[in-house]
C-alpha cells in the first residue's frame, strides 16, 4: 500500500509536469509566432513604394539648351523608363557619369557642378541599396526622394546660369544706355 501511494503520487507528479511541459512549450511556440507575425506586419507595412516624379522644368534658354545636351537627355530618357531594378540603376549611374564629364562649358559654373555631384551622388547611393539583398521599402522611397530632389537642384541651378547671364546682358544694355544719354547731354 505504501508503494501504492508513492506509486500514484510519482504518476500525479509526472502528468502535471507534462502539462506544464506542454504549457511551457506552447507558450516558448506562441512567442515565435508573435515575433513572426509582427515581421510579417512590418513587412506589409513597408510594401508600399510610391516613386517620386521631378517638380521642376526647365524653362526658357536653359529648356532650348539641354535639348542638344544629350548625357543630360539621355539621363532624363532612362529616369523616365526607370524600373527600379539593379540594372536600370545601372544605366542610371553610367548616363549621370557621362553627364559630369560632358558638363557644356556655357553652364559649367560651380553652382551646376556641385548640384551635379550631389545628383551623381544620389544616384550612386540608390543604385547601392538596390544592389543589397534586403532593404526596406521606406529606405528605398526616402533614396528615391533624395535623388529626385536632387535633380531638381539641379534643373533650378541650370536655369539661374541662364537667368543670370541674362540679367548681365539687361545691366550691360541699361548702362550703355545711360551712357549714350549722359553723352548726349555733355554735347552742347
Amino acid at each position: 500500500m505504501k508503494y501504492r501511494n508513492i506509486y500514484s503520487t510519482f504518476v500525479v507528479v509526472i502528468v502535471e509536469m507534462k502539462y506544464i511541459n506542454i504549457l511551457l512549450f506552447a507558450l516558448i511556440a506562441s512567442c515565435g509566432q508573435t515575433e513572426e507575425s509582427k515581421l510579417v506586419e512590418e513587412q506589409k507595412q513597408e510594401s508600399t513604394f510610391d516613386p517620386a516624379i521631378s517638380q521642376m522644368d526647365l524653362r526658357g534658354e536653359a529648356s532650348q539648351f539641354n535639348t542638344s545636351w544629350v548625357p543630360y537627355q539621355k539621363f532624363i530618357t532612362e529616369l523616365e523608363n526607370f524600373d527600379h531594378t539593379t540594372p536600370a540603376a545601372q544605366r542610371l549611374v553610367l548616363a549621370v557619369d557621362d553627364m559630369t564629364v560632358s558638363l557644356p562649358e556655357k553652364i559649367s559654373k560651380q553652382p551646376v557642378k556641385s548640384r551635379l555631384k550631389v545628383l551623381e551622388t544620389r544616384v550612386k547611393s540608390y543604385h547601392a541599396l538596390l544592389t543589397h539583398n534586403s532593404y526596406s521599402k521606406k529606405e528605398q522611397q526616402k533614396r528615391f526622394d533624395e535623388l529626385i530632389i536632387a535633380l531638381d537642384q539641379l534643373k533650378i541651378q541650370m536655369m539661374e546660369v541662364f537667368l543670370l547671364e541674362k540679367a548681365e546682358e539687361n545691366i550691360l544694355k541699361n548702362l550703355e544706355e545711360s551712357e549714350l544719354e549722359l553723352e548726349e547731354k555733355d554735347i552742347p
